[in-house]
């Protein structure tokens, strides 16, 4: 018996609008990692997991980190200490923040191909808005 595939996760559409999402997080940090400030090796890490269709493509649900404090420092990484990582979020964006997404995140969410064509849209318009603020400061 053959194991039903996923196909949402596996689409083209889904990849790109994955890079468009890391593209946004990435913009909104500065293109800095939120915790330390370096600027190379790059990752946007989903706070609640891409799984989780209601939060995959929420910018709320996204953080800039670097390599080190994304998934190898064993002292403070999203990965390795989410305990740590988790209550950090917490005190730099704000306790109401982390609660309405995590509120968010435990609605259940099917994804269409029409909802896709929307996410698309309206993260095209918030990473040209941005472009344009960030090019105006």
């Amino acid at each position: 018996m053959k194991k039903k595939k996923k196909t949402q996760l596996k689409t083209p559409q889904d990849r790109q609008l994955l890079n468009l999402w890391s593209l946004i997080v990435k913009l909104f940090d500065d293109n800095k990692c939120a915790y330390c400030g370096k600027t190379v090796y790059l990752n946007s890490h989903h706070i609640f997991s891409r799984s989780n269709y209601s939060t995959r493509y929420d910018i709320d649900n996204g953080v800039t980190l670097c390599a080190s404090h994304h998934i190898l420092s064993s002292s403070f990484s999203a990965h390795k200490t989410p305990v740590e990582f988790i209550e950090w979020l917490k005190e730099k964006r704000g306790l109401e923040w982390y609660q309405e997404l995590r509120r968010k995140a435990k609605l259940t969410c099917k994804l269409k191909k029409t909802d896709l064509v929307n996410i698309k849209n309206e993260l095209l318009k918030l990473k040209n808005q941005l472009v344009l603020e960030k090019s105006i400061k």
